[in-house]
């Protein structure tokens, strides 16, 4: 078997998968992306509580973005047994859920 011959079995065999670079970008793309979610909700915080009178709707970012943060680091919890993203998952959760509630309880008021 030549290497021609392996290189195309091994594509073969791993069609439809993403090679180590593919997922190393992937990462990198989703740290990025988390990145820019925060400074967003930087910006939405500033925006809203100093242009349109709205805090709601900066608590509102920071509840999605503490969602996304804390479900990720779950993920990597289950896939990676790394106990300290699980830790970190629980406590973004629970920002999340502290700021709906702040929410709700800024939308009743």
């Amino acid at each position: 078997m030549n290497k021609d011959e392996i290189l195309r079995r091994s594509q073969q065999e791993n069609k439809g998968k993403l090679d180590e670079r593919e997922r190393d970008v992937f990462g990198k793309a989703s740290r990025v992306g988390m990145l820019v979610g925060a400074l967003l909700c930087v910006a939405l915080v500033l925006v809203s509580e100093f242009l349109l009178d709205v805090p709601e709707l900066g608590l509102a970012g920071w509840m999605v973005y503490f969602a996304m943060q804390g479900s990720s680091n779950i993920v990597l919890f289950l896939n990676l047994k790394n106990r300290s993203k699980l830790i970190y998952g629980i406590v973004e959760i629970i920002f999340s859920v502290a700021f709906a509630v702040a929410v709700i309880m800024k939308a009743g008021a």
